[in-house]
Order: C-alpha cells, then structure tokens, then sequence
C-alpha cells in the first residue's frame, strides 16, 4: 500500500478510534452516577430517565386534548413578535437545572403573567434577577460530596399541602436529585402549595391577573420519576392549580441548554448543543484538513502543450506534387490533384462531385464563399484534363495556382 494512501486512511480511523474510547469512557462514569445532573435533559423528545417525555405526552391528556407547543426561542422574542403570547389565559411550561433568562426575559415574562397568564417554572436554580422579582430566595447548590452522596440515597419527595387532599399525598424515587428549597417567600402573594417534605419547594406566586408558579424540583418532571409506581399521579397534583382549559399550552426548549448567565443565543448552538452533532462537525472538520494537507499537493508535473503536426493534407499533397512533377508525368498529377480536390470539396461542403455541372458550380460558389467565375475556372480545368492527352507546365502549374487559391480562400 503507498504511504499517502496508507496515511489518508489510518489517521481517520485512528481518530475515530480515540473518539469510540471518549466515548465509551464518559458512558462508563457516567454509569457509575446515573443521575448527575447533566445527564437530565428535561427535553421533551429523550425518552432517556433524564428526559420529559412523559410529562410532555400527558400534557395533551391533562388539558383535554390540547397539545403544547414547542418554543425554542428567548421569551422576549417570542414576546416581541409573536402575537399568540399577547393573549389571556395562557400557560407557559419550562423545565431545566438552572434558569438564566436576561433581563428583558424576565421583563417579558412578569408582563405575559400580569396580563392573565401563568408561568410554570420546574428548576433548581432560579437566576437571581427572577428570585429578586418574585420576592423569593433558593438554597444555594450543594458541592460537598458527602451530602450529594446522601441526597442522592434518600432520593427525591414530592409532599403537597392543598387541604383538599390527603396528608400523606406524597411521592417519591429513590437515586434521584431531590432539588432545592425556599429560604424566604413573600407571603402576602405567595401561597405554598408543595413541599420535600420538610421545606416548601412548589409555590404559586400571584403577579397581576397572572400566576407564577415555581416548583425547587424538576427532576419530578422526568421520566424515570414519574414512571415509577403511580408517580404519573404527582404531574396531575401539579397541573390541577392551572388553568382548566387554557388559551394556548407552550413548552419551552430554549433555556434548559444555557450553562452560564444571560448569554445570547445564536443558531450556531444548536450544532454544538448535541454531543452526536457535535463530534460530527469536529470529525468532518479535521477530515477536510486532512484531505487538504494530502490530496492538495499536485501529483506530477504540468504536461506542457505540444505543438500540432505541420504535415497536414495540404502540405501532404503538395510534397507528392513535387515527386510526380520531377518524373515529368504532368497528366498523372493533375488527375492526382483532381481526386484530392474533389475528395475535399465532397468532405468540407457535403457535396455530391459525381457531375461536375452548374448546378454544382453556383452550389460550390455559394458554400464556399469563393466567387463563381473562380469556381468555373477550375471545373471546366477538370474537364479539359480528363479530355487531354497531354498537359504542359504552364497549363498545369495555373491549375494548381487555381486550387491552391480555393484551399486557403475557402470558408
């Protein structure tokens, strides 16, 4: 095998290869903690534990039929441009680990909640600007291995408090992220309606004609909560403080992939947001620089252009001229010169040379671009050759003259 050939081929798989063992590393810890954080995608297409598909699919049942829209935009410009936001009766739903919307999000959504609609937020850690607004503050994340260990073993508890249902309406899992709690509320807007069991986690915050509502514990969204045991019943206990029959249902997909504070969002994200997009667009990167570095250098020299072979028909012609006209057989070689006109004349204008007429002289005349007495001149040559015997020098060297005019005047 040649060595570029040799290079082109094993540096892709040995890069391939380095990826396969990557990956199979990260599946590997991965594994060893099943619920780490950053494996809950609360995306409403990853039927994975981590993801909401449950939650999304119930939705349509819960709201008699109606199914959630998906919006994968910054509120404030969905917001801005999109009239079916500006309504009443509405009800937003977003499920991520943390929350960071900027500040004209935050606007945005206080407005859209203040004109009568309801914001459903399921997060961990709320960005401070929205805990400023709403009058609420969060436990901070816990970093100490120790305690996540712990957490992790009780697993999650979701209690709710509604008077209406029973005390013991709980629900919990086991190896799953508990969540945070609040640490202050503004009771006077604030009415609680969940617990872990001994902190509030899940409130309705009343914001103008609107109602907020703020749930520490999105992992109770996911699917490997809500499919244990009769678990399904806890998304139903959320639900039933919104709207009965909403205006419009919207499921937000936008801000469950930020990982830093109100940064914008491009178009560019959503190639680098998923691993398998992303690896491809690194692979087929360095692919091309590999395809460039071997296959850009030219392969051999530039083959420089030869010149064409002067020994064309005409010049053939007029050496053999020369050979019968030094053994003085001046018939012989205009009969020659004869053929080899007609045989041109019959190649070039398509033309029938079997009855040298005048019909076929004002054909000839017309074709060629000569002039028709020229043309006559040389037919009724033609004509007394084949009549004589014998030619002389000067008759013979005029026909050629005559024929060498209509080779190079000829169009």
């Amino acid at each position: 095998m040649k060595p570029k050939l040799l290079i082109i081929i094993g540096v892709p798989l040995l890069f391939c290869l380095i990826l396969f063992l990557v990956a199979g590393k990260q599946s590997a810890d991965k594994s060893t903690d099943l619920w780490d954080l950053a494996q809950q995608s609360f995306s409403h297409k990853d039927k994975q534990p981590g993801g909401c598909y449950v939650a999304f699919q119930s939705l349509q049942h819960l709201y008699n039929g109606e199914r959630a829209k998906v919006m994968t935009k910054p509120f404030a410009r969905s917001y801005k441009k999109d009239s079916y936001l500006k309504g009443e009766g509405i009800l937003y739903l977003l499920v991520a680990n943390q929350l960071y919307p900027s500040e004209q999000d935050v606007a945005d959504m206080l407005q859209f909640v203040s004109t009568g609609n309801q914001l459903f937020l399921a997060v961990n850690y709320p960005d401070s600007l929205l805990k400023e607004r709403l009058g609420v503050e969060v436990t901070d994340a816990i970093t100490d291995s120790a305690d996540l260990d712990r957490l992790y073993r009780e697993g999650t508890r979701q209690h709710y408090v509604n008077p209406y249902l029973a005390p013991d309406t709980s629900f919990t899992q086991e190896d799953i992220n508990r969540g945070t709690y609040f640490t202050r509320l503004d009771t006077a807007q604030t009415t609680i309606l969940g617990t872990d069991g001994r902190h509030a986690n899940f409130v309705r915050i009343s914001h103008g004609k609107g109602d907020v509502f703020l749930l520490l514990n999105p992992s109770s969204l996911t699917n490997y909560f809500l499919m244990h045991q009769y678990n399904i019943a806890s998304l139903e206990k959320q639900v039933a403080y919104t709207y009965n029959n909403p205006s419009g249902i919207y499921w937000d997909e936008y801000y469950k992939y930020l990982n830093g504070p109100r940064r914008d969002f491009s178009e560019w994200e959503v190639l680098m947001r998923y691993p398998g997009l992303r690896w491809a667009l690194w692979l087929f990167l360095a692919l091309v620089l590999i395809y460039v570095l071997f296959e850009g250098k030219r392969r051999q020299r530039i083959i420089p252009d030869r010149e064409l072979l002067t020994n064309n028909s005409l010049e053939f012609a007029d050496t053999l001229g020369q050979l019968y006209y030094q053994q003085g057989n001046n018939r012989n070689l205009a009969q020659k010169m004869i053929v080899h006109w007609t045989e041109y004349v019959r190649n070039r204008f398509y033309l029938n040379t079997a009855h040298l007429n005048t019909a076929f002289i004002h054909t000839l005349a017309h074709k060629s671009g000569m002039s028709q007495p020229a043309v006559q001149e040389i037919v009724d040559s033609i004509h007394h050759i084949h009549l004589s015997e014998y030619i002389s020098d000067d008759y013979l060297a005029q026909f050629y003259r005559s024929i060498q005019a209509f080779y190079l005047n000829t169009k």
